[in-house]
């Protein structure tokens, strides 16, 4: 394993949009950038034109991303940068009720792929990059930035699951952030508003005015904040038009939640202390 002189970055959904722009950004700037991507017709000639790598990925699989890690590491021998940027949206409307669902009279199974992508890959994804960090040969940690969005923040009716999706991965973040700070890695979170990436159906700039889409230079520029600001850790910036706002979590409504929050670690460590013997004696 040959460890690299230059900073190393993963960037899943890095075929095209936001993934695309950062990698770009980031290969000019000396990076050596791996894109992740399902679709290696697009991420190939992506990453061939920016001089990065590319290597085809479904992060919805475990295999597939832990392949992605374990084979960058290989080469490596450091990951300084993981975006977690792949996305899809419902892809089908949990509102419809369909032929089939009539003839038979009764609801069918919703579609639930874009928790798996939008969701549960991230955890993975979060879990993967966190372990090889904390290996890295030239300079332990790293950062960590998961791609929500503005239907984290409000809500969004059009596509419900999405928007859940993206509201967990903001308190995902905010929780684990504390934790993973000790090994010197940061995770922070970026919540873009309308923005033109390939999980718009069409083009965007057809059925939206101008003065409401945000160019992808703005979400750049919140990944390079994240990336170079050593002080930030378990910040959401949401991303509209040219403007970064930073977003608080709520505010305690009493003494006895803020200190159920942040002063009760002792207690919940020694109850799964408890716990967790008692599951060792069951054995």
């Amino acid at each position: 394993m040959a460890s690299s002189n230059s900073p190393v970055a993963i960037i899943t959904g890095g075929a095209s949009g936001i993934g695309l722009a950062i990698a770009t950004d980031l290969a000019n700037k000396g990076w050596s950038v791996i894109i992740a991507d399902i679709n290696p017709q697009t991420g190939a000639p992506a990453a061939e034109k920016i001089g990065a790598t590319f290597h085809q990925t479904d992060v919805s699989s475990w295999d597939s991303q832990l392949d992605l890690f374990k084979t960058t590491f290989q080469k490596h021998g450091r990951i300084d940068f993981f975006a977690a940027n792949a996305g899809i949206d419902d892809k089908k409307s949990i509102y419809e009720e369909t032929a089939e669902e009539l003839e038979k009279n009764e609801p069918g199974q919703p579609f639930l792929k874009v928790i798996d992508v939008d969701f549960v890959a991230v955890i993975w994804g979060v879990k993967l990059a966190s372990w090889y960090m904390r290996r890295n040969e030239k300079k332990k940690g790293g950062v960590i930035v998961l791609t929500s969005s503005a239907a984290g923040l409000y809500p969004m009716a059009t596509n419900p699951l999405y928007a859940g999706c993206k509201a967990a991965l903001i308190n995902f973040a905010r929780s684990v952030a504390s934790t993973y700070i000790t090994d010197k890695i940061r995770v922070n979170v970026i919540c873009p508003a309308l923005v033109p990436t390939a999980i718009f159906p069409g083009n965007l700039r057809d059925f939206f005015p101008e003065e409401h889409i945000t160019p992808v230079s703005t979400i750049v520029s919140a990944y390079n904040k994240f990336i170079d600001d050593e002080t930030l850790t378990g910040q959401v910036a949401e991303c509209s038009q040219d403007n970064h706002f930073f977003r608080k979590q709520v505010e305690y409504p009493s003494e006895s939640q803020r200190w159920m929050n942040e002063d009760s670690g002792e207690c919940w460590d020694r109850a799964y202390k408890v716990y967790f013997a008692k599951q060792q004696e069951k054995k």
